[in-house]
């Protein structure tokens, strides 16, 4: 069973993700994610899908990765799980149309990187964000340092990279982990009707020429992160 739904409407593409639980980014998850992505990207190429919406489910947006796999006592699942991960956030950070992110519960590790990386995200009242790996005996990797830099305020950066600091309504907001609030049953919607607004009125080429000229600096620090996750978590 796939933990991911894929709908279209109009030119834009739901991506739900749903595995019944708190949608840990395991190898499965993450490639039905791209599978999605996939098929959102061709219908892109065609002029079908114009934006792109990134959703959880109606208990959390994403609780990260997979504690098991870290756990298991196998280094190269555990670095290839990560790895794969963040290859994900940097296709979404690319994208060619834009990715509208509705964080329908908390982000929080791997979750909290990965709403990081769309162009805008939807949150409410009770949307919970952290990156709480020094709170669970783990180092934030460089790459997601670097995600976690381009996005939050200054302050926030630091109190979430090394203090595991949570971020929740509001205050979340004010730091950077999304764009705007509204009630928790609307999150979704509303970043669907965001979605159908970027897909009336941006060009989507211009959309991503322009995107990765903002990014250009962090996206290279990210990969250089992402060549460096051997060294930097392998022995």
């Amino acid at each position: 069973m796939s933990t991911v739904t894929y709908t279209q409407t109009d030119a834009v593409a739901t991506i739900v993700l749903n595995d019944g639980k708190v949608n840990v980014l395991s190898p499965t998850m993450q490639a039905n994610i791209n599978a999605a992505l996939d098929q959102a990207q061709h219908a892109a190429a065609t002029g079908e899908v114009k934006a792109v919406v990134l959703a959880g489910n109606d208990r959390v947006f994403s609780a990260g990765f997979d504690l098991a796999i870290f756990g298991s006592g196998d280094p190269v699942a555990g670095l290839a799980m990560l790895g794969g991960g963040i290859e994900l956030m940097v296709r979404l950070l690319t994208f060619p149309v834009p990715v509208v992110m509705a964080a329908t519960g908390p982000a929080i590790a791997g979750g909290s990187f990965l709403l990081l990386s769309g162009d805008h995200r939807v949150g409410s009242a009770k949307t919970k964000c952290q990156a709480n790996e020094v709170a669970i005996g783990m180092t934030v990797p460089q790459a997601c340092v670097e995600i976690l830099r381009m996005r939050l305020t200054r302050a926030a950066f630091q109190r979430s990279v090394g203090l595991a600091a949570t971020f929740v309504g509001a205050e979340a907001q004010a730091a950077g982990w999304f764009d705007e609030m509204v009630e928790p049953e609307q999150v979704l919607a509303r970043a669907q009707e965001v979605a159908a607004g970027f897909a009336a009125t941006l060009h989507p080429n211009h959309h991503l020429a322009s995107k990765l000229k903002a990014r250009a600096d962090a996206l290279a620090a990210i990969r250089t992160g992402i060549d460096g996750l051997a060294a930097e978590f392998g022995g």
